[in-house]
């Protein structure tokens, strides 16, 4: 009977102390839904594909705002610019104890197929994604030139936005509610801000060109570079540049971890 008594009251103790770490997606009529303990994405199924609303931390207000197109991929070739189209289907590829692979499949209507594998984790605030690009037809392409991949178009008000060479070229905003989001390009040429949407700057892109080869009928190529939202501003988003490529623990952070920047005190309830 004691050990019985006993063995309950661990499990209850456990229970209470080691929070359940899961990534949730669903979906409905416009969003693919990927919900966190820090935050809730939404990743628009209409042209352009991509992230068109995220609340961090149970806010009511997206940190990025609502408009014809926020996240994407774009590139210049063939006299046109040729974006992310809507999403034709995605798929849970992997899910584990504290962190779910989407994959989200693409086209840009002209010489690209895009499959992107996107990785979310319940302890952490930034995400990786893994693009392949592939070349459906003739003739040979070029695979990263002259374009934005990716971009971040933000319909926010915002306290400011930077971008960083050190200690690799990164991109971040950070908005007057108390968070931040960012863009981590380890293998990126180059992050740059331009004027959008009556900001300057209003968005911020990082440029892969220096990553392009020529692909042809039925080749791929694959690159990775890093999303991030959460609580904070600039200091939050720095702190994370050394970070983002290290594979995030599966058990739950507390305040004082070393990942703990804007998510300890998420999940706390601070």
């Amino acid at each position: 009977m004691k050990k019985s008594i006993y063995l309950l009251a661990f499990c209850l103790f456990l229970a209470i102390t080691v929070p359940v770490i899961a990534v949730d997606v669903t979906e409905d009529a416009t969003y693919v839904i990927i919900k966190t303990a820090g935050y809730e994405a939404h990743w628009n199924k209409a042209a352009q594909m991509g992230y068109m609303e995220v609340f961090v931390g149970g806010s009511k207000e997206s940190i990025i705002g609502k408009a014809g197109r926020a996240f994407y991929h774009s590139g210049m070739y063939g006299g046109n610019w040729h974006d992310w189209g809507a999403l034709q289907k995605w798929e849970i590829s992997k899910k584990e104890t504290g962190k779910t692979a989407v994959k989200y499949t693409s086209s840009d209507g002209a010489q690209k197929n895009y499959s992107v594998l996107v990785t979310y984790y319940d302890s952490v605030p930034y995400i990786k994604h893994e693009v392949t690009i592939t070349n459906p037809a003739d003739p040979e392409i070029d695979v990263l030139a002259s374009g934005h991949s990716p971009m971040f178009e933000v319909g926010v008000d915002m306290v400011g936005m930077k971008v960083f060479t050190q200690p690799y070229p990164y991109g971040s905003y950070w908005t007057k509610s108390g968070f931040f989001g960012a863009l981590y390009g380890p293998k990126a040429q180059i992050a740059e801000l331009t004027e959008w949407g009556g900001r300057n700057p209003g968005r911020m892109h990082l440029i892969h060109d220096n990553l392009n080869k020529k692909i042809k009928k039925n080749e791929s190529f694959t690159y990775t570079y890093y999303v991030a939202f959460g609580k904070g501003g600039e200091k939050e988003a720095t702190d994370l540049a050394s970070k983002v490529q290290t594979e995030p623990s599966t058990t739950a952070v507390s305040p004082k971890d070393a990942l703990s920047t804007t998510w300890g005190h998420i999940r706390a309830g601070y």
